[in-house]
C-alpha cells in the first residue's frame, strides 16, 4: 500500500512536495491547529490534501475491525503503530519512486524536509519513536505480552520492503537517471 500510495502521490504532485502546486485548502499560518500540525510535522503546511490523505490511511488500517478482528487495546496500539512506521516508509518511498528526486540527492536537495540526521530526516525518528512507544505501552504499562516481538517483526518486514523497492528503483528501473535520458 505504502508504494502505491507513494506511486499516487508522485503522479499527483509531479516534482513538487508536500502539494506545493496543488489546489488543497491551506488554513492560515497564525492558525491554531496550523500552528500545532507544523510543530509536530518539522515545519511542514498544514493542507486539506495531507488530512484527508493521513484519515485515508487511518481507515484502512481500521478496516480489519469490520471484518471480526477483535476492537481491544492490544489490535488498536498494533494499528496505531503501524500508522507511524506507514507513514515514514511512504514518504521515503515517495523518493526512491520519484524520477524527479534522484535518490543520491535525497539529503541535500530535499524539497519535503529540512532536518537530518545519520542521512534520514528526523520526522521518520519521530515517527518509528511513536510507533515504538505506542507499543511499550501496551507492553508494560498494560501488561500486553508479545507486542515487541510483533513491533520487531513488523519494522523489520518494512526494512526489507524498504530495501527491495530502492534496489528495484535503482537497477532494474533506474528511476535516478529518467530525467537525465
Amino acid at each position: 500500500m505504502a508504494i502505491v500510495l507513494a506511486l499516487l502521490e508522485i503522479q499527483i504532485e509531479g516534482p513538487h512536495g508536500w502539494a506545493k502546486h496543488l489546489p488543497t485548502w491551506r488554513p492560515h499560518p497564525a492558525h491554531p491547529l496550523a500552528k500545532v500540525y507544523s510543530k509536530l510535522m518539522s515545519g511542514k503546511e498544514l493542507t486539506g490534501y495531507h488530512v484527508l490523505m493521513f484519515i485515508f490511511v487511518l481507515l484502512i488500517l481500521h478496516l480489519p475491525f469490520f471484518f471480526n478482528l477483535a476492537f481491544n487495546l492490544e489490535n488498536w496500539l498494533k494499528i496505531l503503530s503501524l500508522f507511524f512506521i506507514f507513514i515514514a516508509l511512504w514518504d521515503f518511498l515517495w523518493f526512491v519512486l520519484n524520477p524527479f528526486h534522484p535518490l543520491k540527492n535525497f539529503a541535500k536537495n530535499n524539497p519535503n524536509h529540512k532536518s537530518f540526521f545519520l542521512g534520514m530526516p528526523v520526522d521518520y525518528y519521530y515517527s518509528i519513536a511513536i510507533s515504538l512507544v505506542l507499543i511499550l505501552f501496551g507492553e508494560y504499562l498494560f501488561g500486553i505480552s508479545g507486542l515487541m516481538g510483533w513491533w520487531v517483526i513488523n519494522f523489520g518486514l518494512f526494512i526489507a520492503e524498504t530495501i527491495l523497492t530502492i534496489i528495484f528503483s535503482l537497477f532494474v528501473l533506474d528511476i535516478d537517471n529518467w530525467i537525465e535520458k
